[in-house]
Parts: C-alpha cells; structure tokens; sequence
C-alpha cells in the first residue's frame, strides 16, 4: 500500500465534503442536539423534588438494578437514563459516515469524476480506505467531543455521582474503542451499498442494520434489565471490532473496478 496515494485520496475526499455544506450541516446539529438533549435532560431532572422519584407513589416507576440501588432513586433514574443516552451518543458514529460513504461513489459517479480516479495507479484498497477514512475521522472527531463536552456540563450541573457514573471506565473505555469501530464499520457499509446500489438514499438506509439492535439494547438497559460492566462492553467490542475487519474485507473484494462503469445504469 502507498501511503502517498493514500493520503491524496483522503484529502480528495476531505476537499469534496467541504463543498457539501449540507453534509457539514448534518455534521455539526447531531451532536448539538444529542448533548443538548442529554444536559437538558439532567438539569430538570435534578430539579425535581426528590419525593416525586419515589418508585412507590411517584410517577417514575423503573426498577433499578441492584449495582445502582445504593445511590438512591432519583440519581439512579438519571444514571439509567444516563447509560440509554450513551447509547445515542454510539449513534453519531454509525449515523454521520454513511452520509458521506452513500455519496463516495455514487456522487462521483454522478459527477463523473469516478472514471479518471479508477483509472490512476490507486489500488482498489487504497481508494477505500481512503473513503472510509475520510469518511469516519471527522464523526469519530465528534462523537469524542460530545463526550467530553457532556461530562464538562455534567460537572457543572449534576451530582458527583451522576458525574462519576457517565465518565466511569466502562464507558469511557468504550467511547475511545467503539467510536472508531463503529465508525469505520458504517462507512465500510455505505461504500459497499454505494458501490452495487445507484440511490444515495438506499444506500445511508443499510445504517438500520446496526442502529435498531443499538437502541434495542439501550431500551433494555433503560428497563433495569442490564447492568453494563467491563466484561460486558469488552466482549461488545471485540464483537464489533470482529464484524468491522470482515466488512472492511468484503468492501475491497466486492469493488470491481473494471466492471463498476459498464454495470452502472
């Protein structure tokens, strides 16, 4: 692999997103409205008196796991409720690259600029690795910066423990480990679906696959019914890390550079 080549065909890429202002649009709102939602969420919370979280006469009503119990109900709500938005926090890196992976191939070749690119000395390796790159980098970016931009608003506004609860290992961990995974794994999804498909629509909507089970697994923990501890989310990402490799295996093979134009329709 040429590194050089590589790097050209990132930076391509990196130049064609800048003149897509709806691209960088969708880019920056996510996450505003994910850390909106999450510091607003808290802020009221806290403000609510505590006999209203009270599972006996209150309306609150959720079963807490018995590692939260100790915390009292209110703070153990939060932190339930806390953990869900975690969840939706993974979904920036699975949401914002396939915007951009949809667009990688069939956008060039609406342009046609796909034939001269097929036509360099690029392997078909480099090409998309360097879509996918530049593809994951910038939500693998912003899903950090949500993170840590959340946990700053939360030590300004919630209790210590509901602080200490959304920086704690298991998911600090798993925002440095899966972000990149997931990301990576969406874009490789989008560029497979981009290079069979001809709609850019039905391309982003092969992102379904990973972000209804997400959101399954964020109700269920919202239930009480799951306590994530570090075995858990390490074998998550071992799991995730497994699946991205193959889909980064099967998007080289499935690239049939010499006969992706004529099969264009």
């Amino acid at each position: 692999m040429n590194r050089k080549r590589l790097q050209a065909v990132t930076a391509k890429e990196w130049l064609d997103m800048r003149k897509n202002k709806m691209v960088l649009i969708m880019m920056a709102l996510l996450p505003l409205l994910m850390m909106g939602m999450i510091l607003g969420t808290v802020y009221f919370m806290e403000r609510i008196p505590d006999a209203d979280f009270d599972p006996e006469t209150g309306d609150s009503g959720m079963a807490l796991p018995p590692e939260l119990e100790a915390l009292g109900y209110k703070d153990g709500v939060i932190i339930l409720l806390n953990d869900q938005y975690m969840f939706y926090l993974l979904l920036i890196p699975l949401a914002l690259p396939v915007y951009v992976a949809a667009y990688s191939i069939i956008g060039e070749k609406e342009t046609r600029s796909l034939e001269p690119l097929l036509a360099t000395p690029v392997s078909t390796t480099e090409l998309l690795l360097g879509k996918i790159i530049s593809a994951a980098a910038p939500a693998i970016v912003l899903t950090w910066l949500s993170f840590v931009l959340t946990a700053i608003g939360l030590y300004i506004i919630a209790s210590p423990a509901i602080f200490a609860y959304w920086v704690r290992p298991v998911w600090s961990l798993s925002m440095a480990f899966q972000t990149p995974f997931l990301a990576v794994l969406s874009t490789a999804c989008g560029v497979i679906a981009s290079s069979r498909l001809n709609d850019p629509r039905a391309a982003q909507q092969v992102t379904a696959i990973f972000i209804i089970p997400l959101i399954g697994l964020s109700l269920v923990v919202l239930m009480g019914k799951v306590y994530l501890d570090m075995r858990v989310m390490g074998w998550a990402t071992l799991l995730i890390a497994a699946i991205t490799v193959g889909v980064v295996w099967l998007a080289v093979r499935l690239f049939q550079r010499e006969t992706i134009l004529t099969r264009w329709k």
